[in-house]
């Protein structure tokens, strides 16, 4: 081999080196899809599952504290505000660092949002609604997955939970899908109510605090008629009633007859009703909350199958009203 042959040699073997060496470049289209999919986990995470809602701690003013975002909560309720050992549920951290998931795999991260199982195999309080998401599909728990890898990673060991809200034996048993209530067979845009389907019971769990519960478990003869109890003092607003009540959300004069579908997109995207008064907490509708950023499509999907519902009698004691939310929607 001449001189010359062996510089290209050399020179040829120094770029292959450098090259192996380098991090991987996913191909356009590889790295599009991979673009996607966390762009489609993100809103997951941020509005349509409403996980903020839960896991992101607030500061003095009550607003949510985005320098440490999906970081957990210590006490994000209390049910027992003057037992010091009992009554707080705290929240885990979920952000891109050691005390959250950055160590842990893809596969224990699903078991956690489907299953309910922590990384040593003991269940998870079922507070956490993974028996509502053990119906995600496999694309959007891929989707979640790709999106927490991404939150930046904020220091914080989750503080353990207080009675009640000590995990149990063995995890809750998931919703079968096969109970959850269908569009009626009618109804006139059945194809959007059979999304909303999917948003309202798998994805942002409206079923889980609109439906009421019997020895602890979802009553679905009554899906959706609202009446879920939650006290003043767990940590709602001094100016609420002592006692709040979630709606009934089905198609009766007690409760959302009467509504278009736009009317009651607006009520979860705005935090109004059609009168315009304001939507009571712990709902996260409105512009600051998770629900403000739901596209108009799933909000007008949810509001098709409420409509699609069997309508069901419930008149409940609401008393709570609040005022309408100043700020605008976010942007997605």
């Amino acid at each position: 081999m001449d001189d010359i042959s062996l510089k290209r040699a050399a020179a040829a073997a120094v770029f292959l080196a450098h090259a192996c060496a380098s991090e991987p470049r996913l191909e356009p289209e590889r790295a599009a899809n991979a673009a996607q999919l966390t762009e489609r986990g993100r809103y997951l995470v941020m509005h349509a599952a409403a996980c903020t809602h839960c896991h992101t701690p607030k500061d003095a003013a009550g607003e949510y504290d985005h320098a440490r975002e999906l970081s957990g909560t210590d006490c994000y309720i209390d049910v027992a505000p003057a037992d010091p050992d009992a009554g707080c549920l705290s929240t885990a951290n979920l952000t891109s660092h050691e005390t959250g998931l950055k160590n842990r795999s893809d596969r224990e991260i699903a078991d956690l949002i489907t299953k309910g199982v922590r990384p040593d195999g003991k269940a998870l309080h079922p507070f956490m609604p993974y028996p509502y998401f053990a119906s995600l599909r496999g694309e959007d728990v891929r989707a979640i997955i790709a999106y927490l890898r991404t939150v930046p990673g904020v220091d914080r060991t989750a503080a353990p939970s207080q009675p009640p809200f000590i995990a149990p034996p063995q995890p809750a048993p998931a919703l079968e899908p096969a109970r959850v209530p269908m569009p009626r067979d009618d109804y006139g845009d059945r194809a959007a109510a059979l999304r909303g389907r999917y948003l309202a019971t798998t994805v942002s769990v409206c079923i889980s605090c609109h439906t009421p519960r019997e020895q602890g478990l979802l009553a679905l003869d009554k899906a959706f008629q609202g009446g879920l109890s939650f006290r003043r003092d767990a940590g709602l607003p001094r100016s609420y009633p002592e006692v709040v009540y979630s709606s009934n959300i089905t198609p009766h004069a007690t409760g959302i007859a009467g509504y278009t579908v736009e009317q009651l997109a607006r009520v979860v995207t705005h935090g109004v009703d059609r009168e315009g008064r304001g939507i009571c907490a712990p709902m996260p509708a409105g512009p600051k909350e998770p629900f403000g950023g739901l596209s108009d499509g799933d909000a007008r999907d949810v509001a098709h199958y409420l409509l699609s519902l069997p309508a069901l009698e419930n008149t409940l004691p609401n008393g709570c009203e609040t005022a309408p939310p100043s700020a605008t929607r976010p942007s997605r």
